[in-house]
């Protein structure tokens, strides 16, 4: 579905949410299955990584598991073999595919979700239900860190519209790269881009202005150990 002028921001903010997505090891064989299902149901992959884990990064993806009785096993398994990362977008598309991946339990999502991706492709145990083949993020900041355990640098942030982007430059922009474009004009230097970078930085808005060096402090606003009182 194509996003026009007339949804609302809301609208626009759930179409491009992303949740990062990952088939795991018992799942690896099945990957260009999972990734058509994927696809049919609307998402689109932004992104895609095939890695094989060590413990030491599995431990620390999974570090809100740490402490709980399971810990030892979700990090042995998930380092036990290749695994795909995928970041998905779509409307609200942190839900979107929980619920198509279905409950976390195997035996759970084959009995009451038979459709689901879990029930499909995840794998009943003698240790549990922990090899369930896929793992979802389960809320927006989840996804933002896991994200960026596996691609560091990706905005996962809503993409602006257009007027939005427009809005933006106005509102942010214009008010300092204006006057930067106007003075460059005027001067005319041998090197424009270096005499632009020296001038934004000297006249950022959000840079903090410093104060005068230590050596300009007057000498009474210094500290000094104080000189014991005479009786």
């Amino acid at each position: 579905m194509s996003v026009g002028s007339s949804d609302s921001d809301e609208e626009f903010q759930s179409y491009s949410e992303r949740t990062l997505a990952i088939i795991k090891p018992e799942a690896y064989e099945d990957t260009e299955a999972i990734e058509n299902q994927i696809r049919n149901h609307g998402f689109s992959i932004l992104a895609r990584r095939e890695v094989h884990l060590t413990p030491e990064q599995a431990a620390e993806l999974y570090r809100g598991h740490y402490g709980r009785q399971h810990f030892p096993h979700l990090v042995a398994q998930m380092s036990n073999g290749p695994i795909v990362a995928l970041v998905l977008a779509a409307r609200n598309c942190i839900q979107k595919w929980r619920n198509l991946m279905g409950p976390a339990r195997v035996a759970e999502a084959q009995a009451y979700w038979p459709d689901s991706l879990r029930a499909c492709y995840g794998r009943r145990t003698k240790y549990g239900d922990y090899f369930n083949a896929l793992h979802g993020s389960k809320e927006h900041a989840e996804a933002l860190r896991e994200i960026h355990f596996f691609f560091p640098n990706m905005i996962v942030g809503p993409l602006l519209r257009h007027t939005q982007i427009n809005d933006y430059i106005q509102k942010h922009l214009a008010p300092t790269l204006g006057p930067a474009l106007a003075a460059l004009a005027r001067e005319r230097p041998a090197e424009p881009i270096l005499w632009l970078a020296n001038y934004l930085h000297r006249n950022n808005p959000n840079e903090p202005e410093m104060g005068p060096p230590s050596h300009e402090i007057r000498d009474d606003y210094r500290c000094h150990t104080p000189v014991p009182s005479e009786i």
